[in-house]
């Protein structure tokens, strides 16, 4: 289950995750949505807000969503605004919500892996159940979060850019408080061994394991597919 420091990041993430900062986002939407055809099953786990998933819906309308978020007020803005078709699932990521999903085109995970688990050995079980309710040539698409965050180049990048955020300096100085629990949260977390960073090696081991290969990789972007 997320911090609560998480429960608190929903009033700010959109603001803070402005795709004109980061549009490596939508870079990564814009690769999920070329692995989708009409018709097809897609979970996104994690998705916060719904923000970049509503971007994903944008461009592929036509998918059948199911939606994981176990953060109350991130799912709450998410419900808000995703289609009513689409299968909330207030809940974190387990075996048996899995089991319970028909076969999937897509598992999505926009820079919400690492929170799952601190240890390899359950993500290796975890990508096994995947692998059970992913279609032949199906996929898992991952955009990994970075190492941990340097706080005053942080500051100094969203100070800087507060005009392409739209916001006054008051607003920055009263919300940036609670982006800084987040990313101090995200760096004692790796530090203690709560959460896990992958890079290519140590997805080959969980994915590959599962039966998955991995058939694009860019930066901290990664498509594993199903043989």
């Amino acid at each position: 289950m997320k911090p609560t420091c998480y429960d608190d990041y929903a009033k700010v993430f959109d603001l803070y995750s402005n795709v004109h900062l980061f549009p490596q986002n939508l870079d990564f939407i814009e690769i999920a949505a070329g692995l989708l055809a009409p018709g097809d099953r897609v979970t996104d786990v994690g998705g916060g807000t719904g923000m970049f998933t509503a971007e994903l819906l944008e461009r592929v309308p036509w998918v059948e969503l199911t939606f994981v978020e176990p953060s109350p007020p991130m799912m709450e803005i998410a419900a808000a605004r995703l289609p009513l078709g689409a299968n909330l699932v207030h809940e974190p990521l387990d075996g048996a919500l899995i089991a319970g999903l028909p076969a999937q085109k897509l598992f999505l995970f926009q820079r919400s892996l690492y929170s799952l688990h601190g240890e390899l050995e359950p993500y290796r079980e975890l990508a096994r159940q995947i692998a059970e309710r992913t279609l032949a040539g199906g996929h898992v698409a991952i955009y990994e979060m970075p190492g941990p965050y340097d706080m005053e180049l942080a500051w100094e990048y969203y100070s800087v850019n507060r005009e392409v955020l739209g916001i006054s300096e008051e607003v920055l100085l009263g919300t940036w408080p609670v982006m800084e629990a987040v990313f101090r949260e995200f760096n004692s977390g790796i530090r203690e061994g709560r959460y896990t960073l992958f890079d290519r090696a140590s997805l080959d081991d969980v994915f590959g394991g599962a039966g998955f290969d991995c058939t694009h990789e860019q930066g901290t972007t990664f498509v594993y597919t199903k043989a």
